[in-house]
């Protein structure tokens, strides 16, 4: 009894608190600290993909912000839409893995540490697929960890409000942001994004999403409440897609303009928001350093 006292204890000593998230469900545990001779590391990209130029260089950023990070390990990139890699296979462009493709050939390949971080911005189903692979093969590694989407703990939402009124916001008009949410799985995350900007004071912000809440139907109604006249949208995806972004604002602002008001558009995306790329570098980092705690592990110390 004192023994598994006495653990329980350490236990509890190193557990991290970061946040109601992450409370009391992981260690801190540098990976590459136990690398040993032979061992290799990869940093590993996820995105959704991309079918034009513009998509290519919000991917671009990304890589290119964690090579930077991370410049003295092997850098590898994967897509988890299995539509946009064969469209650009078929382009001529290389083909490029899925995360289980990937995660295979690093293995034949012989690394044996993984960190790995996606540019989802939310916990979507993209986002899902990703994690059933890390599980799948994590136990080819000695090391394999998955930082965390860019919406995930309260601070995060803070950040990202703040970050994207600073970048975006027009005092002169309502600011709304479009956010796509073509499963419904991801409204909760969506509609606290919306409560972040207004806790934290950014008024004339809203969020709108399609296919999910708040919807375009609820926000024309607080835009009403509100007695707005001009709205700003502002696409909330990472990658400036032409096709995806151009559909949504298109079909907003015809809603809109028939609704009554006089409309504008962004034409950028969050990926070109050093503010943004901010917090995606803090979940990978996080990552590197703490070790989530397995069901065995957190039964015990409970």
């Amino acid at each position: 009894m004192f023994m598994k006292r006495l653990i329980t204890i350490m236990f509890t000593l190193v557990v991290c608190s970061v946040g109601a998230v992450a409370q009391e469900t992981e260690m801190e545990q540098g990976m590459f600290e136990t690398m040993r001779e032979g061992d290799k590391a990869a940093i590993v990209a996820v995105h959704i993909g991309a079918s034009d130029v513009q998509g290519h260089e919000s991917i671009d950023r990304f890589n290119a912000r964690l090579r930077k990070a991370y410049p003295n390990y092997t850098f590898r990139e994967a897509w988890t839409s299995r539509e946009l890699i064969q469209q650009m296979s078929h382009n001529g462009v290389n083909y490029i893995a899925t995360p289980d493709e990937l995660f295979g050939q690093l293995q034949k390949e012989g690394y044996t540490h993984v960190l790995i971080q996606s540019s989802n911005l939310v916990n979507c189903a993209d986002m899902q697929f990703l994690r059933y692979a890390v599980e799948a093969a994590q136990v080819h590694f000695k090391h394999m960890r998955l930082g965390e989407p860019l919406l995930t703990d309260e601070q995060d939402y803070a950040e990202a409000a703040q970050a994207t009124a600073k970048a975006f916001g027009s005092e002169k008009e309502a600011n709304v942001l479009m956010c796509s949410s073509d499963t419904g799985t991801e409204t909760a995350q969506f509609a606290m994004l919306d409560y972040a900007l207004k806790d934290h004071e950014f008024k004339g912000w809203f969020v709108g999403t399609t296919g999910g809440y708040p919807s375009l139907e609820s926000l024309i109604r607080q835009l009403k409440h509100q007695k707005m006249k001009k709205i700003h949208l502002i696409p909330f995806v990472f990658a400036a897609s032409t096709q995806m972004t151009n559909a949504m604002a298109h079909e907003w602002t015809q809603r809109l303009q028939k609704a009554g008001y006089k409309v504008t558009a962004e034409v950028r995306c969050l990926s070109e928001v050093d503010a943004i790329m901010d917090i995606f570098e803090r979940h990978i980092r996080h990552a590197e350093q703490y070790r989530r705690l397995t069901a065995k592990e957190l039964k015990f110390i409970r």
